[in-house]
């Protein structure tokens, strides 16, 4: 079954509408407790928690957008920007997942700017596990490119303004270099009229 266009971008709008909406959502919460503030709640989003998602996911939405409307190699170099930052996405997700108590604790630090001794209690919400969703789709629109790119084309002519569709016509050079002579075609600037006899 060919891979089309439409699949990946289906596939790359999930995947940053996602980690667009985890971003914004809280991912851990708990208390902090140490000398100073004594116990406290607190909680970080995913904003706070994993920065690195909410710059993954921008970098890897232009990447979806130019993977299916440039050329070949732009095209690869775009698919390739896209499994990068699926990677990153779900790698930063991951940090926060494996260490709650980490993320909760620098949340709290960078807040109250106390950096002793803390007692951190911490648990996760469901957003991480959104977040993780919606890096791993992201990283598969990048593969997924990579598979079809070979057989997409580039945007229809008919989205190119007149002059650009002008452009388009042959020149002189370009039917040289194919190995056709422009003075046998009418469209050749070199045409040749047939001498017209003499009256």
């Amino acid at each position: 079954m060919p891979i089309t266009k439409r699949t990946v971008l289906a596939c790359g709008v999930l995947a940053v509408a996602l980690l667009l909406l985890a971003n914004s959502r809280t991912w851990v919460e708990g208390s902090v407790s140490d000398a100073v503030v004594q116990s406290a709640r607190t909680s970080a989003s995913g904003g706070k928690a994993a920065p690195a998602v909410l710059a993954a996911t921008l970098v890897g939405a232009a990447a979806v957008l130019a993977a299916i409307t440039t050329g070949r190699v732009a095209r690869w170099i775009a698919a390739v920007i896209a499994v990068l930052a699926g990677v990153i996405a779900i790698v930063a997700t991951i940090v926060v997942i494996r260490g709650p108590e980490s993320t909760l604790r620098d949340s709290a630090t960078s807040l109250t700017g106390h950096t002793g001794d803390q007692t951190v209690t911490a648990s996760l919400t469901f957003w991480p596990w959104v977040g993780l969703l919606g890096g791993v789709l992201l990283l598969l629109t990048g593969l997924l490119t990579v598979l079809g790119a070979r057989a997409w084309s580039g945007l229809s002519s008919r989205y190119d303004a007149p002059a650009a569709r002008a452009a388009k016509t042959r020149s002189d050079w370009d039917l040289l270099s194919d190995g056709e002579d422009p003075t046998d075609l009418p469209s050749g600037s070199d045409t040749i009229d047939p001498p017209r006899p003499a009256g």
